[in-house]
């Protein structure tokens, strides 16, 4: 059930016309939500509702027992094995399989390790992270365990954010189990208005971008360099659009039930550093593998040296996070490289984070293309595709490449960059949301004009929803 469905918006109707009329947070109010939230993830497939259950049957009763038991330490080592277990099953065992059977073909070795016929449970990768925060927030006093069963089970599997986040600490979801307010008008139309900027970016922008990229990248062997190269930049909006679309979707709907979610983006591509994109992109994710992963792993605590390894450490295994593919290793490596670079050498050079405009302007060129440098082992289906993508970008300075095409593709990049510096410099989304109630009605009016207008005959899943 996509979001961007008919019956996504007929079932969201039908939740929220049930649960309206309840006193918020009440017993009654929980379990429906969280049946809705059961039926949504069966809607995907009804065999892997089990697995959701086992894993929040088995965290509440691990939270549980931290104060019963004298070795706490035992007791997580316990939960994070068992969690990263099943993760590790299901997206990552034919991963291992496949790459063990390579290695072994490099080597002259002939190794037949069969693949295991499993399907990837949908958004086990965000509610396994979720379940994850709580047992170690728990066992490291910073939460007390929540002693109601359904209020846990509500926090793992509440639809807006099940499949693709955003990803909600314990502590923040049960404070508003805990504090119910009363939604005034303002902020229930601000919520409306959230949804449908969503819904823009998605089937408007997101779409549009996809169905012009996606042949290319299905055809990269007979793709122009410029065609290719419009691909790269196609995508990092893309992604982008659909992405934050979904997160505006998802704030929104909770919003509505409610629950005040945490921001995920904040214009990631203003950025001058790509220590400052990870602040503003997918923030909830960032934050995760700073606090659970990059601290636990000593932070920088122990030196410059071992600060540059846990960075790297914390990327790559970011990057495989999102997929059991070595593109995605590539990519979080990318990111993990650049960002010890940061670190280490280019902050200390005289002047490098000066304010002056021209500077500000080449560390943001520079940090947005090497952005798009790793999206492309993101988005190629494999490695030997993305070093085709590769070897076509070294034949850019040929005469026959498509000039028009990059003059088109420049006028869309400054397009979108004017729009991106403009609703980052003049806050649109923050004053809107401040705004009257008149402002938040003629924005949603103007989103629904925008979809009657330019929604594409295209329609592609969001792309996070595999993860």
């Amino acid at each position: 059930m996509n979001f961007n469905s008919w019956t996504f918006v007929l079932f969201f109707l039908v939740v929220y016309a049930m649960v309206a009329p309840m006193r918020r947070y009440s017993t009654l109010h929980k379990w429906v939500l969280l049946l809705a939230s059961w039926y949504f993830y069966a809607s995907w497939n009804w065999q892997y509702l089990g697995l959701i259950l086992f894993s929040t049957v088995f965290d509440y009763w691990v939270g549980l027992h931290f104060a019963k038991t004298l070795h706490p330490k035992r007791l997580i080592t316990i939960s994070v094995i068992g969690n990263l277990g099943v993760l590790a099953f299901f997206k990552y065992a034919n991963f291992v399989i496949t790459s063990a059977n390579d290695v072994a073909a490099a080597a002259g070795t002939a190794l037949h390790f069969s693949a295991i016929d499993v399907l990837l449970p949908v958004g086990i990768s965000f509610y396994t992270f979720q379940s994850m925060s709580y047992t170690i927030d728990v066992y490291r006093g910073e939460l007390k365990p929540r002693r109601s069963l359904l209020d846990y089970a509500l926090f793992i599997a509440f639809f807006p954010q099940l499949v693709a986040g955003p990803i909600v600490r314990a502590s923040e979801f049960f404070h508003e189990l805990d504090h119910p307010k009363r939604i005034p008008w303002k902020e229930t139309a601000y919520a409306i208005t959230l949804i449908m900027f969503g819904f823009v970016k998605k089937v408007v922008f997101a779409d549009s971008l996809a169905a012009a990229t996606d042949p290319i990248w299905n055809n990269l062997s007979g793709s122009d360099p410029a065609a290719v190269l419009l691909a790269i930049y196609g995508f990092a909006f893309q992604i982008y659009f659909d992405f934050s679309g979904y997160t505006d979707i998802a704030i929104g709907i909770a919003l509505l039930f409610g629950f005040r979610f945490p921001q995920n983006f904040n214009y990631p591509y203003i950025a001058t550093s790509l220590q400052e994109f990870w602040r503003r992109w997918h923030m909830t994710l960032s934050r995760w593998l700073r606090d659970y992963l990059y601290i636990a792993l000593g932070g920088n605590r122990n030196g410059p040296t071992r600060t540059q390894v846990n960075l790297m450490l914390t990327m790559l295994l970011g990057g495989l996070w999102h997929g059991a593919s070595w593109n995605f290793v590539i990519w979080g490596g990318i990111h993990g490289l650049w960002l010890a670079i940061e670190r280490s050498l280019l902050f200390r050079i005289p002047g490098w984070q000066s304010n002056a405009l021209g500077m500000r302007v080449f560390r943001w060129f520079l940090t947005f293309h090497l952005v798009c440098f790793a999206w492309i082992f993101f988005r190629a289906p494999d490695l030997a595709s993305s070093l085709l993508v590769l070897d076509k970008l070294g034949d850019l300075f040929d005469a026959s490449a498509g000039l028009a095409a990059l003059q088109m593709l420049a006028l869309a990049l400054a397009a979108f960059l004017l729009l991106h510096f403009a609703g980052a410099r003049y806050r649109l989304k923050h004053r809107i949301g401040e705004g009257p109630l008149w402002l938040h009605s003629s924005a949603t009016l103007a989103c629904l004009l925008i979809m009657i207008l330019f929604t594409p005959q295209f329609s592609a899943p969001f792309i996070y929803f595999q993860f």
